[in-house]
């Protein structure tokens, strides 16, 4: 059998024989094709890899070589229309003085050569059968190679999916773990916001007593104290309030009952109960109660609203200030205007003050003590009553707080 029978056939194993699919892939590869050229060959696959050219394996007298660096230029012949390049070379333990040059290509692009070395000569017949072999072998390395990525691919994902599923059920635990936690927070907020609101409840009654003076009168320090107690109440009323209310409102546990409803007795009744706050400050409060109607609404979240807004005016009014309260209907739909003559609001900061834990720096807020929720809340309060509520305000201009309630008039 001729060689280039011979490499007929071997063509046809390499292809079809499963032999070469195993960890010693290019040994098994060489160890087939040097049984066809015999002992006075040596041959050796390598890769390109930039300018370096990585041995893969390499067999000489029937042992396998690796670790070997090729000194040889041969970076133009990568880059030319050549296919194949013959070079003497100095012999060693790969290569004997008379090498073989082919590339390893697909589609044009080169990404190695297989060496054919010998001190024979080198005939036409058996540089032909070489090079047919290593086309042939050019796929198949990359046929293992692909094999190769994809097996790595695959585990990456399996790791990856297993990584994924036991990821998620640390989530799962931590959930239901924090579900719990939330249920045991919502049953101390609901313990405490009784404990707290009780005893400031009274403290503020009695407060208002003393300074009505229905019990006797008092002398001029003793009124002073009485205010103070009066206002610092209020204020952490109002704290109070509003971490408990935002604490319901996350856990969506904030219940709304809307029933018919006065407004005008709901703004005199916050009105009355915020007095002491605007007294200390000389602010005149404006409310024209005039108009009789009702509409459908939660009465306490709607006193909420207006105490949360009110107590932001007279926070942020100087002394003797103007506080207006401002009613309008239209159609079914109510409007609540709440404006003040204060500091007024920068309009870069408009859409900011909506949102949790912001505190608008300004010329009294160095004074003024705040959890940074109430606007936030009172957005959702009347989110809840089908209404939306919007803002106009300049530096030195004043604010004006609208709300506007949609089909709620009855």
């Amino acid at each position: 059998m001729s060689i280039t029978e011979a490499s007929l056939k071997l063509i046809n194993d390499i292809i079809n024989n499963t032999s070469v699919q195993n960890l010693n892939y290019y040994e098994s590869v060489l160890e087939m094709v040097s049984l066809l050229y015999g002992d006075k060959f040596s041959l050796s696959i390598f890769f390109c890899e930039n300018t370096d050219y990585v041995l893969k394996c390499a067999i000489k007298n029937n042992s396998f070589v690796s670790g070997y660096n090729f000194k040889n230029k041969i970076q133009e012949f990568l880059f030319d229309s050549k296919k194949t390049i013959e070079m003497e070379t100095k012999e060693d333990e790969v290569f004997y003085k008379k090498t073989f040059i082919t590339k390893l290509t697909i589609k044009e692009s080169v990404f190695g050569f297989m060496c054919l070395s010998t001190n024979l000569k080198i005939d036409t017949e058996i540089k032909n059968s070489f090079e047919s072999l290593s086309n042939v072998i050019s796929y198949k390395i990359k046929d293992y190679e692909l094999n190769e990525v994809f097996k790595m691919q695959l585990k990456a994902m399996q790791d990856a999916i297993i990584e994924k599923e036991s990821a998620y059920d640390v989530i799962k635990k931590q959930h239901k773990k924090l579900q719990e936690l939330d249920k045991t927070k919502n049953l101390f907020l609901a313990n405490i916001s009784h404990e707290l609101r009780t005893p400031l409840n009274a403290i503020i009654g009695f407060s208002q007593a003393l300074d009505s003076q229905i019990f006797g009168e008092l002398n001029e320090k003793q009124a002073e104290y009485i205010k103070d107690i009066q206002i610092s109440s209020l204020h952490l009323l109002g704290m109070i309030n509003e971490i408990l209310d935002i604490s319901k409102l996350e856990a969506n546990a904030m219940k709304f009952n809307p029933a018919q409803m006065n407004p005008a007795q709901a703004i005199n009744e916050v009105v009355n109960i915020l007095e002491p706050l605007y007294k200390n400050k000389n602010i005149e409060v404006i409310f024209n109660s005039g108009m009789d109607f009702n509409i459908k609404a939660d009465y306490q979240k709607f006193q909420q609203i207006l105490y949360n807004l009110l107590s932001n005016a007279i926070k942020f009014t100087g002394k003797d200030g103007k506080i207006e309260i401002i009613q309008e209907i239209q159609n079914t739909d109510y409007i609540l205007k709440i404006k003040d003559d204060g500091v007024g609001i920068d309009k870069k900061h408009h859409n900011k003050i909506f949102k949790k834990f912001v505190h608008i720096d300004n010329i009294y807020s160095k004074s003024q003590t705040s959890t940074g929720l109430g606007l936030p809340i009172t957005k959702e309060l009347v989110r809840l009553h089908n209404g939306k509520i919007t803002l106009e305000s300049e530096i030195g201009k004043g604010t004006t707080f609208i709300m506007e309630f949609k089909k709620i008039v009855l």
